[in-house]
């Protein structure tokens, strides 16, 4: 019989040698979460396969358009084993990935803000998951489908400031920057490390004079209860509109429950009235400070 090929792959008498189609399936279900939320959080996945050696055997994009029509991909790979990596929702603006480009291996994983390596300050990240999969592929399991479990490494901040007569500028000193996978070899389980760049957040803020409201949202590398950061609200003069807010204090007082898996909003709003700013965390308590100038 005549070998027949194909543009996916091959007919012969035997697959060997052939590309094998593997279909990989994704899913995501923070702690707490009774449904899968994939769909709700992901714009988009950038997925990279990598052979034994670490070296890159594929890379792939997949847009909303193609993740709405089937939530995971179909890859067709030689026989062999592998070890796929996945970010979603990195976008050129916001993430820059280590470890897809030609030339680069497994050990080169990193996740950085574009403008990292030449200023001092970066807006924001993007909101990150990250997922692995090992996948063995031979005539045996050709076709069949394998789950690809992503998880929340990123924390979000929005800040609406509501009643402020001034554009504000908002800072955000003492968090890590950057994003380092690494393989624990004796368990074989992925950590996404936080690395410190001493970057300074400074997100970009939207106001609107009208309605004399400002919000800015700010996605950052998870970090613990004892963080050191800080959010700064300060005019253009560089003066504080209100004290540093300290997010440890408000992760104590407010018991804040961060782990390792479950997905983090803390919506900060603040209200200006009567020279006075009124601090308010969703379905926590009010606090009042005296701004230092609106």
């Amino acid at each position: 019989m005549l070998p027949v090929l194909l543009t996916t792959g091959c007919i012969r008498e035997s697959l060997e040698g052939c590309p094998l189609d593997t279909r990989l399936r994704f899913t995501y279900f923070p702690q707490g979460a009774v449904k899968d939320l994939f769909g709700e959080r992901v714009e988009q996945v950038t997925l990279c396969v990598y052979c034994p050696d670490g070296s890159i055997e594929q890379t792939l994009t997949i847009p909303k358009s193609e993740l709405m029509k089937f939530q995971g991909t179909e890859l067709y790979l030689p026989q062999g084993e592998y070890t796929v990596v996945c970010w979603a929702n990195a976008s050129a603006e916001n993430s820059k990935l280590g470890g897809f480009q030609t030339g680069k291996t497994i050990a080169d994983l990193f996740v950085e803000h574009p403008q990292a390596q030449t200023s001092q300050e970066i807006p924001t990240l993007d909101r990150l998951l990250f997922a692995t999969a090992s996948l063995s592929v031979n005539e045996r399991n050709a076709g069949m489908e394998t789950e690809v479990k992503f998880s929340t490494k990123t924390i979000r901040m929005s800040v609406l400031l509501k009643g402020i007569s001034l554009q504000p500028k908002i800072r955000m000193d003492g968090l890590a920057s950057a994003l380092h996978p690494v393989k624990d070899n004796d368990t074989g389980e992925w950590k996404v490390l936080p690395v410190e760049q001493g970057k300074t957040y400074v997100p970009s803020v939207e106001y609107d004079g009208t309605k004399k409201e400002a919000v800015a949202v700010i996605d950052v590398p998870r970090f613990g209860a004892d963080t050191p950061a800080l959010i700064e609200l300060k005019d253009n003069a560089g003066n504080h509109i209100v004290p540093p807010i300290s997010i440890a204090d408000l992760i104590r007082k407010y018991n804040i429950q961060i782990g390792d898996e479950n997905e983090i909003v803390i919506p900060i709003e603040i209200t200006f009235t009567n020279g006075h700013a009124k601090i308010t965390i969703k379905d926590w308590e009010n606090q009042n400070v005296k701004p230092g100038g609106v």
